[in-house]
């Protein structure tokens, strides 16, 4: 008899992201068995169109709105409410509004061995650059928020990583720091995934003002970001306190790679952080 595969849960909290969040959640449901979704004061449309999705994909639980400033204790008490739906074996996701999964996590999680907890990400992160900058001037609908996400965002670097996945048992208890504990440790291959984080002006713009005085995002307010974004994560870097200007976000498409729908999204290990236990 087959052994059923293990049920993935997502954890979505989310701010002003109605131009993708739609896309988000009918990506994930594909593979999740259930995303609770908590919006952290949206001011957008976003909750509404989570609210409509739910009507639609029963997978999509929204579960409430706190305009409180973002903490990972958000996601903590996300996974408090609803943890009690999760047997021992299942796998929580932390799914962030603005990623589309390349690899299939439920095959991906179905093939980890049982004495790993913990898998992280292959982040290819896509940038808005000057060639989407003077197609914008042209033509602002290339960019409006029911454009497809990967039609207008073609420019990436494979950059970033970090925890995305984590197996559940019953005894963990949720720590400061965005993860419960204890946990086993981290699988050695990583799931690879697109991050969208840059996708438009407006968007660009509403993105810096909402994150300028939050702690958990000063990585976005770092001096000198086009200088350290191709050469990958800032060694040290001093915030500054005001929002910079969406321009500042425009990078040069010459020094990223351009996605043609024909990649191969392969993983070198030497652009990323290493992978350790949490």
């Amino acid at each position: 008899m087959a052994i059923p595969s293990p049920k993935i849960h997502a954890l979505c909290v989310v701010k002003d992201e109605t131009d993708i969040i739609s896309e988000c959640l009918r990506s994930a449901a594909r593979w999740c068995d259930a995303i609770y979704v908590l919006d952290n004061g949206s001011e957008d449309g976003t909750w509404e169109k989570v609210r409509r999705l739910a009507g639609e994909i029963p997978v999509v639980v929204p579960f409430k709105q706190d305009p409180t400033p973002f903490s990972e204790d958000l996601r903590g008490e996300v996974f408090e409410r609803y943890r009690h739906l999760s047997e021992d074996g299942d796998w929580w996701c932390r799914l962030d509004a603005d990623e589309l999964y390349i690899d299939d996590p439920k095959a991906f999680v179905a093939a980890v061995p049982p004495q790993f907890d913990v898998i992280w990400s292959a982040s290819f992160q896509y940038y808005f650059t000057e060639v989407d900058r003077d197609q914008w001037a042209a033509d602002p609908a290339v960019f409006a928020d029911d454009a497809p996400v990967e039609a207008k965002c073609r420019h990436f670097l494979l950059n970033w990583s970090e925890p995305r996945f984590h197996r559940y048992r019953s005894d963990l208890v949720w720590h400061p720091g965005g993860w419960p504990k204890p946990l086993g440790p981290s699988y050695g291959k990583r799931i690879r995934l697109k991050h969208f984080q840059y996708r438009s002006p407006e968007q660009i713009r509403k993105r810096l003002a909402t994150r300028v005085n939050i702690d958990s995002f000063s990585h976005e307010m770092v001096l000198g970001w086009k200088d350290w974004i191709p050469a990958g994560a800032p060694q040290v870097s001093v915030a500054p306190r005001k929002t910079p200007p969406w321009e500042d976000r425009v990078l040069d498409s010459r020094l990223l790679e351009f996605d043609d729908g024909a990649q191969a999204y392969e993983v070198d290990e030497s652009r990323l952080p290493p992978i350790t236990d949490l």
